[in-house]
């Protein structure tokens, strides 16, 4: 059995590259960096022995602030990984596994590469096309051009050319998103400037919107600490709206639901064109036409393909949207299964 394991600052992901074993583990480094060895991986290895012949790893959870450096969190990573697996490889910036000594040498090449994974899996398949993957909370936006994957290897660089967007559809906080908001109904709408406090995020636009349900929101609510003991409570449509209704400092009985729910569709429509725009900036650089598309979010690829009036393709339709979410984690087993 080979295994992938993708490692964030939020969730870990897992995958069998047989498909048969998905999931997505909500484990916030930042906040406890011990957390992934004494309970998530303790947990796979209990589950997966004696079957694992290969373990394949790809990670962004270096970029934590509880580490100093990336350099301190990779180095972090590869210990919890290396202590709790036996043959376990970690895939590079270059696109090769290599193993725990080489880590040692150089951390770097192994920092942010869950994106890289994904887009070599989906370069085997179609070699001209614009990859994207929409998750909770980033966007990643690859070019992949006769096969090959286009884009830069460090996700300071991939900022600066449009290839990764920081945002997504679950733990982005709706202020970084939009500074004014047009609320009320009909011509009686009015513009409105936001706070700047974290009162809602965008898996409470979606759950709003209709795109989520409650066992999609599988982040801490921004008031989560207000629902201690009505924990079902937190993650309803209803707590949503009404935290979507504080954006701008009011709420249900202030603006009423349709406005708070208006806010949760001028979301959308920011993130939809924001990554609208990356796509067209690198479909004219590279003439690509075509658009691939993974992770929970790749709602929003398709109306920005259609936007732009381009092919696309979810990858939840060929490999099921469980696979799609966790897309790295698949696509990495897979890439260690086949010798890559």
């Amino acid at each position: 059995m080979f295994i992938g394991i993708d490692i964030g600052g939020a969730n870990t992901k897992v995958a069998t590259s047989d498909g048969g074993f998905v999931d997505s583990i909500y484990a916030p480094l930042w906040k406890n960096n011990t957390i992934l060895h004494d309970v998530v991986l303790s947990e796979l290895k209990k589950q997966f022995e004696p079957r694992i012949e290969a373990v394949g790893v790809v990670m962004t959870g270096e970029l934590c602030d509880c580490f100093a450096t990336k350099r301190e969190g990779v180095l972090h990573i590869k210990k919890a990984l290396s202590t709790v697996f036996k043959n376990i490889k970690f895939f590079d910036i270059n696109c090769v596994f290599r193993d725990g000594l080489d880590v040692d040498k150089d951390p770097l090449s192994f920092a942010a590469t869950n994106w890289l994974a994904s887009a070599k899996l989906v370069s085997e398949q179609y070699k001209n096309a614009i990859f994207v993957d929409v998750g909770s909370t980033t966007t990643d936006v690859i070019p992949i051009v006769g096969g090959e994957i286009k884009a830069k290897r460090t996700d300071f660089e991939r900022l600066k050319y449009g290839e990764l967007i920081y945002s997504g559809i679950l733990r982005t906080n709706v202020a970084t998103l939009l500074k004014k908001v047009k609320v009320g109904e009909g011509k009686e709408k009015e513009e409105c400037k936001i706070s700047s406090e974290l009162f809602a995020i965008t898996a409470d636009v979606y759950l709003a919107l209709g795109y989520l349900n409650e066992g999609d929101y599988s982040c801490e609510t921004p008031d989560s600490y207000a629902f201690a003991g009505r924990e079902k409570e937190e993650k309803s449509r209803v707590s949503a709206v009404r935290r979507l209704a504080r954006v701008v400092c009011s709420d249900l009985e202030g603006i009423g639901e349709d406005s708070a729910v208006g806010i949760a569709e001028q979301v959308k429509n920011v993130q939809v064109q924001e990554l609208s725009d990356s796509i067209e900036k690198i479909k004219e650089r590279y003439g690509l036409r075509k658009l691939v598309a993974a992770g929970t979010g790749d709602f929003i690829a398709k109306e920005a393909a259609e936007s732009l009036n381009i092919a696309f393709l979810s990858l939840s339709s060929v490999y099921g949207k469980r696979i799609s979410a966790t897309f790295p984690a698949y696509a990495v087993a897979k890439l260690l299964e086949s010798g890559i």
